[in-house]
């Protein structure tokens, strides 16, 4: 018993430990009756339903997230040239579609944990209680990018460079996808000491 009530304060450390990184993401508003729909199918098949057309949410939901890890590694620059292309097409579709909620995935700054999520924008504008689908890839060159939920629990007024900030709790994400962004938080926290080092 005491060896389960370990694991589980172990499991939680590890989901609040917190990172500063420039990664690309995008997201999109959800309303209540999409989330209520979302929780529901989340509930019974513990995955999230096709919500947008573009390349990273086919990836998303056909759960090729290792092969594109495996080109990552043998042909980076295919991929990389894959995961440009994908940026610049959710770009040219945000200009043709200007009235869609659904965002380009960008470099943007963010403040990762397991729990949860802050990231700064200019203009930002979403309200405390709302629930956003994030979309979020653990490199700028990265291919494969994780769908998950969030609700935003505060807003920061501006900072010195004239952007808002929104911290939101992961409301739901996949475990496996928790524990990918556990393992990058790790090693993103190495990679800093190394280089503190010198």
């Amino acid at each position: 018993m005491a060896t389960v009530k370990k694991n589980q304060g172990d499991n939680q450390q590890r989901a609040f430990v917190r990172v500063d990184d420039y990664l690309p993401m995008s997201w999109r508003r959800v309303d209540p009756e999409e989330f209520a729909e979302i929780i529901s199918n989340f509930e019974k098949k513990q995955n999230f339903p096709a919500i947008s057309d573009d390349i990273q949410s086919v990836l998303v939901n056909l759960e090729v997230t290792d092969k594109i890890q495996v080109l990552e590694r043998t042909d980076p620059v295919l991929a990389r040239i894959l995961s440009r292309l994908d940026m610049k097409l959710n770009m040219l579709l945000k200009v043709f579609y200007p009235g869609t909620e659904a965002r380009p995935m960008i470099p943007t700054w963010v403040n990762l944990s397991g729990g949860g999520i802050a990231f700064k924008e200019t203009g930002l504008d979403v309200k405390v209680g709302e629930v956003l689908e994030l979309r979020l890839a653990l490199s700028l060159d990265s291919l494969a990018s994780i769908q998950c939920f969030a609700r935003v629990v505060k807003i920061f007024p501006l900072d010195d460079e004239g952007m808002i900030k929104a911290a939101c709790q992961f409301e739901p994400i996949l475990d496996a996808d928790r524990e990918k962004l556990i393992q990058h938080i790790f090693k993103r926290q190495s990679a800093m000491l190394r280089a503190k080092r010198g």
